[in-house]
């Protein structure tokens, strides 16, 4: 996964080291709680550009809402098929089958029950598609309370387009819109975020849902585990901004 283009060549930054999670402190430190209760008690619609994306950011929360009795949808918006260059087409084949089941045991482990809709839209490729996205997700949101998706700048296209498309639905539809970043937290730069900071907040949670949440989050072993002489694809330091006891959450519109 490339940074966003808009970095200049000399900022760009390895993705296989990126920021380190203790960068941000300060500033999540001191982000606000969520003015409303969370997680929401409402139909929750959430957009996964890839498998993993949603257990990373906030499956703190979804395991939270599951046990809440609240209904949850996820848009699976790509089958993660790319994340591993170098796979032959039928390899890439076997990977998709096996980041659904890996995905079925993340969600048994952190204890989240939802209903996942797969668009099938092609990985690293789902800007090209912004119509198909669209139509698929107005038909999911009728009826949501919120939608949760990638912050729209986060730096990886399908996660870029993900948010520009939930944004504008949800105005349309007048559904309760919360933003959460992924990638951001790795190419950003702490002294001077792009990231929206201001009107941001952050939602606490304690031992045991933090617990389920990296339990989730290791069930992605073909994500977070090397595999034929090549490195993880989410190596462990990009993983330690997903180690934190809070999950942050950017401006929320509707």
């Amino acid at each position: 996964m490339e940074p966003r283009e808009s970095l200049e060549p000399q900022d760009r930054i390895d993705p296989m080291i990126g920021r380190r999670a203790g960068e941000w402190d300060r500033l999540v430190s001191g982000l606000p709680p969520f003015p409303v209760p969370w997680p929401p008690v409402g139909p929750i619609v959430v957009v996964a550009p890839h498998p993993d994306d949603e257990l990373l950011a906030i499956g703190a929360t979804l395991a939270a809402a599951t046990d809440a009795g609240t209904e949850i949808t996820i848009v699976a918006v790509t089958d993660g098929e790319a994340s591993h260059p170098h796979l032959t087409d039928g390899e890439r084949d076997e990977l998709v089958g096996l980041r659904l089941a890996e995905t079925d045991r993340a969600y048994a482990a952190a204890g989240i029950v939802a209903v996942r809709h797969r668009l099938g839209l092609p990985d690293g490729g789902a800007s090209n598609h912004a119509g198909r996205l669209a139509e698929g997700l107005a038909a999911l949101l009728v009826g949501a309370a919120w939608c949760l998706a990638p912050w729209e700048s986060d730096g990886h296209p399908d996660h870029d387009v993900c948010g520009r498309v939930a944004g504008d639905a949800c105005r349309d539809l007048g559904v309760r819109f919360a933003r959460f970043p992924v990638w951001s937290w790795n190419w950003d730069d702490p002294s001077s975020p792009a990231i929206p900071f201001d009107g941001a907040v952050a939602w606490s949670f304690g031992d045991d849902l933090a617990s389920r949440k990296q339990a989730g989050i290791a069930a992605y072993s073909s994500q977070v585990q090397p595999a034929d002489g090549h490195r993880p694809v989410l190596p462990a330091g990009f993983l330690e901004h997903f180690a934190r006891s809070s999950e942050v959450f950017l401006p929320v519109a509707g």
